[in-house]
């Protein structure tokens, strides 16, 4: 006999056994509205393009977020993290995977996870952009290159850091390991927020031939004011 497992979020035993989640959860997701900017992902009224990404274009082109970082999923994004609950993987993965159903775009030749700094790796023990990837990739049926990058630059913290400190933070950061046969690239990670690392990746990616770079997602931040 099965014992039921309390909800990740709110502690419900009520159908958890699945996703980890309880019915009542995954129905609060806040799922990622179709009205977004082609470039960077956030929330638009009617342009396709918000006035962030005017000047200077993202060198990414085009996200794709599953859900708002809003309650419930910034705290299933959080226990992934900080408590190593990779069971939430599954769960997380979910609405992005139906988001990239539903936009209908062209698959890319392979997944590449943002890479952690090693010494970060080796606290938390595990790349929650990789976990990520990996879930995606068997459901949509796509390699994982997660040796065609390398974090060199141990940067600090993002989420406490203006727009201009991120994209100075970031600059650099990643370095190629390998020559790259790919067309078409997407780049895995679990929040974006300003888009300053997939930018700085997807630069790294586009000056070495990829012709075509997207950023696929867990959850995008709403914009700060």
């Amino acid at each position: 006999m099965l014992i039921p497992l309390p909800c990740a979020v709110c502690g419900a035993v009520d159908g958890a056994l699945a996703d980890q989640l309880c019915r009542a959860c995954l129905g609060d997701l806040p799922a990622h509205p179709p009205g977004v900017c082609q470039g960077c992902g956030t929330v638009l009224g009617d342009a396709a393009v918000c006035s962030r990404c005017f000047v200077p274009t993202p060198a990414f082109d085009g996200c794709i977020a599953g859900c708002m970082y809003t309650y419930p999923v910034n705290q299933v994004i959080k226990k992934l993290k900080y408590q190593a609950r990779l069971d939430l993987v599954r769960p997380l993965c979910l609405p992005l995977i139906e988001r990239i159903g539903y936009e209908g775009v062209a698959l890319p030749d392979c997944l590449v996870p943002t890479p952690l700094h090693g010494s970060r790796l080796r606290a938390r023990g595990f790349n929650q952009a990789g976990e990520i990837a990996g879930v995606l990739a068997q459901n949509l049926s796509l390699p994982v290159d997660d040796r065609l990058v390398r974090r060199q630059k141990n940067t600090l913290q993002q989420y406490n850091l203006s727009p201009e400190q991120r994209s100075t933070n970031v600059r650099g950061a990643f370095i190629l390991l390998k020559s790259i046969g790919y067309e078409r690239v997407a780049i895995v990670d679990d929040v974006l927020t300003s888009g300053a690392t997939a930018n700085e990746l997807a630069l790294l990616l586009k000056r070495n031939g990829v012709a075509h770079v997207q950023v696929w997602c867990a959850a995008q931040a709403a914009p700060a004011g």
